[in-house]
């Protein structure tokens, strides 16, 4: 990773996760004797258990453009890899500090402060590749052979300040300092290699999926820039950083290809002003005034007017919004990104009617989109059409694990006063984000109100994935 904390972080919590063994009446207890050949199906099931840990101890981002966007860049890549063994996940997680990490099963995190301090797709996309890199060569899988042949009984003691530093890495810190040894340094040693793999193999990775292969590099020496600013708690596991050798062999690597017409999207600028606007902590006045100053500079700015639309709509100067989205439409009218925002401009306007009549005439063209169905069902919540907000949002949760789509269900349930639905559904929000006791709360709850046997057999079951996932959530977190 290109923080070590992150990657020696996630290696050692694994090969604990693999000597632990499941919880809860799992068959999952390979130990570690069973790293060693490692199959498919184990490395999806650590991705899932660590999901369990992920949804319930990080801010993770539940934006539906910004998660179709992320996904559909690894996807753009993950065509291009070879030695892809399962589906990539990608999610963002709140945090303004530059870094992302790839977990076993496919799983890919990108903090939000990674985007906001890119400034090209390509250098965006490196990281990706470079994670991408680590889980297709399987280097969490090949450290794990080493690890469990050097294993020592004190790994099992590192699990909980491990999960802990996911959170809080400086009150994790003591934890993981006591117990590091001779034979976790060795896996230490060993994944050094693996980041140069990493570096070269992704950089390729980079070039096929046609974004320039300098972003990985350009990136690089950024991350160098910030050395001095990263946190002290970091610096025992930080066993090397960024190199002047590692740099120029990723800068040299970049140079051999040949020059290309490189891909870069407007999507990427709209993902950018919208983790700048929402996500970056930086007051909604500066951002609107850094997009004003920009759409002066250069009327071709997209990023700039999305930026600004969004810091407009948001701030309720509707006046604003609307000349911006209006530069925006005219270019960009079936685009994502600018799809949700009109919608926000206006319902946020008391103009829901058009926004239903927008997004009705879209959903016919993508019937099965997130973004779509979410933003119609809340338009027609905003005008008073709650059966269909219902209908639309039902279907969507059968296809898809919608965060948002739930929510806004529960919204729906509560005005129709369907009480069976909410408990269940709530139970659903509250199990999903590792908040075991409010999910146990509204199933037993949904139990006394639901009448129909179908209902109160669907609690039962609700209930018993409950107990199951809170059990190894409470093994991955003693």
């Amino acid at each position: 990773m290109f923080f070590e904390f992150q990657k020696n972080f996630k290696l050692l919590l694994l090969t604990g996760l693999l000597a632990f063994g499941g919880a809860g009446g799992s068959d999952f207890n390979i130990g570690t004797a069973g790293v060693r050949g490692m199959s498919v199906e184990k490395e999806n099931e650590l991705g899932q258990y660590f999901m369990i840990v992920a949804r319930s101890q990080l801010p993770i981002v539940n934006d539906p453009v910004l998660s179709e966007y992320l996904a559909g860049t690894v996807g753009r890549m993950a065509a291009q890899a070879q030695g892809v063994r399962y589906p990539f996940e990608s999610f963002f997680v709140e945090d303004r500090s530059v870094n992302a990490a790839a977990f076993f099963g496919g799983k890919i995190m990108v903090n939000t402060g990674l985007i906001a301090a890119t400034d090209t797709e390509s250098e965006f996309a490196g990281v990706l590749a470079h994670e991408m890199t680590h889980v297709t060569q399987r280097h969490l899988a090949r450290s794990l052979e080493i690890q469990s042949d050097a294993q020592t009984a004190g790994i099992l003691g590192m699990i909980g300040g491990l999960i802990l530093g996911v959170v809080n890495p400086a009150l994790a810190m003591a934890t993981v300092t006591a117990s590091v040894n001779g034979a976790q340094q060795a896996g230490i040693n060993y994944t050094r290699s693996n980041e140069e793999e990493a570096d070269r193999i992704g950089i390729d990775l980079l070039y096929r999926s046609g974004f320039n292969p300098e972003g990985m590099p350009s990136l690089f020496r950024k991350l160098r820039a910030m050395d001095n600013k990263i946190n002290p708690a970091f610096e025992m596991l930080l066993t090397h950083p960024l190199s002047e050798k590692r740099v120029a062999d990723a800068e040299n690597r970049s140079r051999q290809f040949k020059k290309n017409k490189y891909f870069e999207s407007t999507d990427y600028q709209f993902a950018k002003s919208r983790i700048l606007a929402r996500y970056s902590g930086i007051s909604r006045e500066h951002m609107k005034s850094e997009a004003e100053r920009r759409v002066k500079v250069n009327p071709e700015d997209y990023g700039a007017w999305y930026l600004l639309a969004l810091t407009a709509t948001d701030g309720g100067d509707f006046t604003a919004a609307r000349q911006a989205l209006d530069v925006l439409n005219r270019k960009f009218s079936a685009n994502l990104f600018i799809i949700d925002t009109m919608t926000d401009y206006l319902t946020g306007s008391g103009k829901a009617a058009q926004a239903v009549e927008m997004l009705e005439s879209q959903l016919k063209k993508h019937p099965d989109n997130e973004v779509v169905a979410v933003n119609l069902a809340q338009s027609y919540l905003e005008s008073g059409k709650t059966d269909s907000a219902i209908q639309i949002l039902r279907r969507l949760n059968r296809s898809k694990e919608s965060v948002v789509g739930k929510e806004l269900l529960m919204k729906a349930y509560r005005i129709k006063k369907d009480t069976c639905s909410m408990y269940q559904l709530n139970a659903e929000l509250m199990s999903y984000r590792g908040r075991w006791e409010q999910a146990q709360m509204n199933a037993n709850t949904a139990l006394r109100v639901c009448k129909n046997k179908n209902d109160v057999m669907r609690t039962r079951a609700l209930i018993s994935k409950i107990v199951k996932d809170q059990a190894v959530y409470k093994e991955l977190m003693k």
